[in-house]
């Protein structure tokens, strides 16, 4: 039978569970941290994660209608408003679907075509799978989902960040900025899906869920890069490098 873990053993079992699913980065990141993507293919990289971005609201909203705590409520709220635009209130930054639109004009997308882009089904389909698992979950797992993501969010921004600077110099350093703003904001936003988590996910049947639930989210968050990996990318590699990759 399953014992109750304390707070801390299970962000540490979260965290454990997350580096088994999926102990080697996907094969496009290796690629794309290692400068090795060509224009093309990071183009297509970009079309392709902007249709999570410009989404957000969708499952963000969900999160902040289902909690039940006014507090907390709150924190939600501040978390949509720099998503939709700290600017709003005085803030640095536009919306982060604004800044995923800049960053597509650095690499040479016309604003248009990002923005009337239509992409990949698995791509389409990995979202509508999110949506639905924080439909479906108990208010605090829905928040704790997050673990995934913004959970990471500081760390894998930064490597992107410099690996955009390292080997793609050609990009202008002024589209970066979404990166930086998740570099920024997400250290915040980590820590309190944490807390929710240590909080609010103190019975056995919840830290189950719990755990599920950070599978389930990693599992289509690989989805959608093996999506545009497999599309746009793995076609146009020699043998030796796929087997790199992953292997």
């Amino acid at each position: 039978m399953a014992e109750l873990l304390s707070p801390e053993a299970l962000i540490a079992d979260l965290e454990e569970t997350l580096r088994q699913r999926h102990p080697k980065p996907h094969p496009i990141r290796q690629l794309l941290l290692s400068g090795r993507l060509s224009k093309a293919q990071l183009r297509g990289w970009a079309k392709n994660q902007f249709h999570e971005f410009r989404n957000i609201h969708r499952f963000f909203g969900i999160r902040y209608q289902k909690c039940p705590i006014a507090e907390l409520r709150r924190l939600l709220l501040e978390n949509m408003v720099e998503e939709e635009g700290e600017d709003l209130f005085g803030g640095k930054y536009p919306s982060h679907r604004d800044l995923w639109v800049q960053f597509a004009e650095g690499l040479g997308i016309a604003r248009e075509d990002i923005l009337n882009y239509e992409p990949l089904p698995g791509i389409r389909a990995a979202l509508e799978m999110y949506v639905s698992l924080v439909q479906q979950s108990h208010w605090a797992v829905a928040i704790g989902t997050g673990l995934v993501f913004e959970g990471g969010g500081p760390k894998r921004m930064r490597e992107e960040r410099e690996a955009l600077e390292k080997y793609y110099s050609w990009i202008p350093s002024s589209s970066l900025d979404f990166f930086r703003a998740h570099e920024y904001h997400d250290q915040g936003h980590g820590d309190r899906v944490t807390e929710v988590i240590k909080q609010h996910c103190m019975e056995i049947r919840l830290q189950h869920e719990m755990r599920e639930a950070v599978k389930q989210r990693a599992d289509i968050m690989w989805l959608q890069n093996d999506c545009i990996y497999s599309a746009l990318v793995r076609p146009s590699l020699d043998s030796q490098t796929v087997r790199e990759i992953e292997g």
